[in-house]
């Protein structure tokens, strides 16, 4: 066993599908001549601040309620509809299914909102897979800010730190900030033809490049 630990980013990583809710969205929106596109920014930023645990579900509702002429109970409709289009696709349960039995200390470390990682693991069963569940809203920072990697390794010895694997589809906000730690850095570049990405590329070179999560069983 090269690794003991694997850690694994959320969004675009272990949750790397997503349903298009944007006409549903907008079917809300019409009363308010508002489109999906014209608040998305805004929301955006609410759940930075969210994530880092400066507001809630609820202030944001009021806030963005308030800006946008736009009720707090359509917003909710909203927010319900994003976080039920995020989907696990049956690759990616096999694999960590596999490595959960192979005896591997699994976890994920995610810039996501409490509410929203705990939502979709009970609803897809897979708590009982991880060990450990870090998320920057309980630590009030979010990745690369090295006191969200410490506190999801606060478990391991620092002399097994070499032991550790991260898979993200992040060059710079994720692999960069442990790769400085001695850990060993897996990039899921699922999202290669963005521009974006390649620059990033330039910046960090990962351990390991994966295009589908089932090739994870043939590096660790």
């Amino acid at each position: 066993m090269k690794y003991k630990y694997i850690f694994f980013d959320w969004g675009y990583t272990l949750i790397s599908k997503f349903e298009n809710v944007d006409d549903k969205i907008n079917k809300i929106l019409e009363k308010y001549n508002l489109k999906w596109d014209d608040i998305f920014r805004k929301w955006k930023n609410y759940q930075i601040l969210n994530s880092l645990g400066k507001v809630t579900e609820k202030e944001i509702y009021k806030d963005l309620s308030s800006i946008l002429n736009i009720t707090e109970e359509d917003l909710e409709k909203i927010d319900m509809l994003l976080l039920e289009s995020h989907i696990l696709d049956g690759e990616t349960r096999e694999t960590i299914v596999k490595l959960y039995e192979k005896g591997y200390y699994l976890g994920i470390i995610s810039n996501n909102s409490i509410r929203n990682v705990e939502y979709i693991l009970k609803r897809e069963d897979i708590r009982k897979y991880f060990k450990k569940v870090v998320i920057s809203e309980e630590v009030k920072e979010r990745k690369p800010n090295l006191k969200v990697y410490m506190k999801a390794f606060e478990e391991i010895p620092k002399e097994e730190y070499n032991k550790i694997a991260f898979v993200s589809d992040e060059l710079l906000e994720d692999l960069l900030g442990v790769k400085v730690l001695g850990v060993k850095t897996i990039w899921y570049e699922q999202n290669i033809n963005n521009k974006w990405k390649k620059k990033e590329e330039v910046l960090i070179e990962p351990d390991y490049k994966i295009k589908s999560m089932k090739e994870l069983l043939d590096i660790i």
